[in-house]
């Protein structure tokens, strides 16, 4: 069974190293999100295991892109569709100098956030807006300004690139945490991204404790997004590039 001593070891896997107070700051998340997920839906199972397998994890996954992204610095990260905070809690918990902009529609989730950030002491790197990402992107000060934008499970890839890609930087990235990803669903989204400004780098399959196979789909920002896009609420949903 997986422990927090385990999560140390597991993370190592991903390139990452676990200190005395990270390690603590995850085993506060826990426990702050199984109190939270009794009257407020975030994940399926709030067991610790669970949480340090399926989440925990999965999110810290994107030290395996060490090679290709430069994680050094001040970084700005977006994570759109939050949810119980992954990934984008548990990485800015591992990168100390990173900025997390956490965006979800749903306010109970973000009120999990805030509350999550001053907690672990991170609320001065955490911003968390309930808004919707065709919304968000529109804005001057949020339209590509980030050095990487993460999503979770939230869509397939072509609807993910038009949430996303407007909000990174040209040279940033994209990163899409996926479970099954079929080629064909990274050929449906290869007009999506010509038209967005991105191009797809590569793909890292990994697996979880539990034998659940992962994946991580790395797109480079290699040109503005047009203006028009992300196109207004629900229309990407209902009619994906």
């Amino acid at each position: 069974m997986l422990d927090f001593n385990a999560l140390r070891e597991r993370a190592k896997d991903f390139n990452i190293t676990l200190n005395d107070v990270q390690l603590q700051m995850f085993t506060d998340y826990a426990a702050l999100l199984a109190e939270y997920n009794e009257h407020t839906n975030l994940v399926a199972s709030a067991d610790t295991p669970t949480v340090i397998a399926k989440h925990f994890l999965d999110s810290l996954s994107l030290g395996l892109l060490a090679g290709e992204i430069d994680f050094s610095g001040k970084l700005n990260i977006i994570d759109i569709g939050a949810g119980g905070g992954f990934p984008g809690v548990p990485l800015i918990m591992v990168f100390s100098e990173w900025k997390l902009c956490s965006v979800d529609s749903i306010n109970k989730k973000m009120e999990f956030i805030r509350l999550l950030a001053d907690k672990l002491g991170i609320a001065d790197r955490v911003e968390a807006l309930t808004k919707r990402a065709e919304e968000l992107a529109k804005l001057p000060e949020k339209r590509e300004k980030f050095d990487i934008a993460v999503a979770r499970a939230v869509g397939k890839l072509n609807l993910l690139a038009e949430y996303c890609l407007p909000f990174v930087r040209e040279g940033g990235y994209f990163v899409a945490y996926k479970a099954k990803l079929a080629e064909e669903e990274l050929a449906e989204a290869e007009n999506a991204l010509s038209i967005l400004g991105g191009r797809h780098i590569e793909t890292k399959t990994y697996v979880l404790p539990g034998g659940e196979e992962r994946n991580l789909v790395l797109i480079r920002k290699i040109a503005p997004t047009p203006d028009r896009y992300p196109r207004n609420t629900g229309i990407p949903a209902k009619r994906p590039l």
